[in-house]
């Protein structure tokens, strides 16, 4: 089963969300706070019935690590802040043809797209600034093992070494990003609210430290 008729698109190692402004919608607001971040995602099936979660971790360009680690562990976060934001199954705005639509409130600023359960793309993946007050529109996130099991036409092409995909825990995960656009679908709820198309930028690398396994993102796909 193939199901690539929608666009693909795009998180540091899974923690678990410290205060912050962090919170997963179950609806539409009525209106945006003006001080919070919002970050609008459809997350592809990773196979039949199950979903995958992504995670954003605030990121230091320069550094070109997380903040408040590593290389960056002169520019933590600060107080009352996300430290990662963990786009989890439930719950969602939409579900329809095998993708979830997902918006989320947060601490504005610039994150990366880190890691899927199972793998940091810590050797590559793409930054994306949320601006206060509005919708950041991140498009399309896949993410399926590289072992030929994955329903997305993009990653069903991937495979790892035999033996490897005889193994438990050993094949890492793979992720495409599909970017979204002014005109891109949104669930009747959202049309009204400010919204715009997430500007990402790359972010060649940064820290495992939650020891998963690894992997570098697909290159950005474009909208169609």
């Amino acid at each position: 089963m193939n199901y690539w008729s929608l666009p693909i698109l795009a998180a540091v190692a899974f923690a678990a969300a410290p205060a912050g402004a962090e919170s997963q919608l179950k609806a539409a607001p009525p209106a945006l706070n003006p001080n919070q971040g919002y970050a609008l995602v459809r997350l592809g099936e990773r196979n039949s019935g199950v979903w995958n979660f992504v995670t954003l971790a605030p990121y230091d360009e320069k550094a070109q690590d997380v903040r408040g680690q590593g290389r960056a562990k002169a520019n933590p976060v600060p107080p009352k802040t996300d430290r990662s934001v963990s786009i989890s199954p439930k719950p969602f705005l939409d579900e329809a043809d095998h993708v979830r639509t997902y918006l989320v409130a947060m601490s504005p600023g610039l994150y990366v797209v880190s890691a899927s359960p199972t793998t940091c793309f810590c050797m590559g993946s793409y930054s994306v600034y949320v601006a206060p007050g509005k919708i950041t529109d991140l498009g399309f996130i896949y993410v399926s093992p590289e072992n030929g099991s994955s329903p997305w036409g993009a990653l069903s092409n991937l495979r790892s070494a035999a033996d490897l995909e005889e193994r438990g825990y050993t094949v890492a995960d793979a992720m495409a990003i599909v970017t979204a656009t002014a005109e891109a679908a949104v669930p009747v709820s959202l049309a009204a609210l400010p919204r715009e198309a997430a500007a990402y930028r790359p972010a060649p690398r940064f820290s495992n430290y939650r020891g998963l396994l690894i992997n570098r993102a697909l290159p950005l796909e474009p909208a169609k």
